[in-house]
């Protein structure tokens, strides 16, 4: 409840910035989405004993074809939608709000029945980004995102529960750092296309496991709106 509370007020600030200066041109509305190749160590040694045991520990009572493996996280998407503002004719400003989200699941078949795991992770936050333009299409930018989250975990079947997994909810609070080009190109009146290409870092604290890290490079497309 409280992510939705946080997503609601976030959105709410964005409408009402965008609204309050609209009649000034240098705003624009900015949406998008972003892939990004992730490094969770820590999760991912949580997926690969989870993988082991599904694989050794139920054997003799389950049928090694039925199982799926559970897939490392190796990249998360992203979702965004901000605010844009000229500061001068070198540097720009954005205000957005940000989600990042993904699952990961297995399933097999067993003599005390089938059984399932999944592990969902949802982060909302706001980044705060500046760049500064090279030239009429090419930026260098950079910036910090706060982030609120969950880690979902739900299991499924007699073999999870009786290896004592049970469902859970982790809190998640999260940090990014990038660095970066941008490209952005006029395709339409007041439209204009826009990708870049970021070096990201995120710390993550885990309520479950402690410290996460990742860094990865952050591929992202989208469209500007101006007003």
């Amino acid at each position: 409840m409280k992510n939705k509370i946080m997503v609601l007020m976030i959105a709410l600030m964005l409408v009402g910035l965008m609204a309050g200066n609209a009649a000034a041109a240098e705003w624009k509305a900015v949406g998008g989405m972003a892939i990004t190749n992730v490094t969770l160590d820590k999760w991912n040694s949580t997926i690969d004993d989870l993988n082991t045991l599904v694989a050794s520990d139920f054997k003799g009572a389950i049928a090694t074809s039925n199982i799926e493996k559970m897939e490392n996280i190796d990249r998360v998407p992203m979702i965004y939608v901000g605010a844009k503002k000229r500061l001068n004719n070198k540097w720009t400003t954005t205000v957005q709000y940000e989600r990042i989200f993904g699952a990961v699941e297995t399933n097999f078949d067993s003599a005390v029945g089938s059984g399932s795991a999944e592990i969902d992770v949802a982060l909302n936050g706001i980044g705060i980004l500046a760049d500064y333009s090279l030239n009429q299409r090419w930026s260098l930018g950079g910036g910090i995102a706060f982030y609120k989250g969950t880690k979902d975990k739900d299991f499924e079947g007699q073999a999870f529960a009786a290896s004592g997994l049970v469902d859970k909810e982790v809190d998640l609070d999260a940090v990014s750092y990038r660095l970066g080009v941008g490209y952005e190109r006029s395709f339409a009146d007041n439209w204009d296309f826009n990708a870049g290409l970021d070096y990201l870092y995120l710390e993550m604290d885990d309520d479950e496991e402690g410290n996460v890290y990742s860094n990865g490079f952050s591929y992202t497309a989208g469209l500007t709106y101006s007003f």
